[in-house]
């Protein structure tokens, strides 16, 4: 009997060490902080980009960042925008689709998208939500005055 106990035991035991432990709790949302500036080099003054910011991400994703315009309506105060943006790092890129408000008055932005395609390391991203909030320097200026803004992307709902 003595044997039979030691014997579930040491099974127990290996039971406990060879399966991983799982969390009960879903995957924390990833954090960012981005900054970008505005590209002055967009056909509406008379170059030859699209009408883009570029800039970086930081914090649980390292990289850089293009947002490029694909739709906006003004009405009032506000500008009601969307856009796509591309993270690209050493790991992979990022594609998010996003649909934000800008104010002119506050000059602060809120945007909530999701993940359309990834690659690499972020892969598993596909589908996530994202939610950005952030600020940007007074506007409209006019070139080469720099357009900047910051703010802080999260990246939710991913994971088993």
């Amino acid at each position: 009997m003595k044997r039979l106990i030691v014997l579930l035991a040491l099974a127990l035991a290996f039971t406990l060490v060879l399966v991983p432990a799982v969390s009960a709790q879903p995957n924390k949302p990833l954090r960012c902080e981005v900054f970008i500036q505005l590209n002055w080099d967009w056909v509406g003054f008379g170059g030859t980009s699209p009408y883009t910011w570029i800039g970086t991400v930081s914090g649980d994703i390292e990289g850089d960042v293009t947002l490029t315009l694909i739709g906006a309506s003004f009405p009032g105060i506000t500008e009601h925008y969307s856009e796509t943006w591309v993270i690209t790092t050493t790991d992979g890129s990022i594609t998010i689709y996003q649909e934000g408000v800008w104010s002119f008055k506050s000059f602060k932005f809120k945007s909530n998208g999701y993940v359309t395609a990834a690659t690499g390391t972020w892969a598993y991203l596909v589908g996530s939500d994202v939610h950005v909030r952030g600020v940007t320097s007074s506007f409209p200026v006019s070139p080469p005055t720099p357009v900047t803004g910051e703010g802080t992307m999260w990246l939710c709902g991913f994971g088993p």
